[in-house]
């Protein structure tokens, strides 16, 4: 398979814009402090609460998804595209 054409495929399968990566991986999320103990890679993903103080001092809670960089969601739609599925 020619490069051009794997890239095409990937190209279909994934929105590489910025702004469609970071809502993907849901990075707006307060999860840093998370990645910032052992590594960020090769880590399991999961639900988590988190409690964090806004600018205004007001306490919230908030339901993240940690590590979403490390799903593997997509493996079944990239086989299938390749056709090794």
């Amino acid at each position: 398979m020619k490069d051009s054409e794997i890239a095409h495929i990937v190209n279909d399968l994934f929105d590489m814009r910025p702004y469609a990566i970071e809502n993907r991986l849901k990075l707006r999320n307060p999860i840093y402090s998370e990645t910032a103990a052992y590594g960020h890679m090769g880590r399991t993903p999961e639900v988590k609460k988190v409690t964090l103080t806004n600018g205004s001092g007001e306490t919230i809670t908030k339901e993240v998804e940690t590590f979403t960089w490390e799903k593997l969601d997509y493996v079944f739609s990239v086989k299938k595209a390749f056709g090794i599925a």
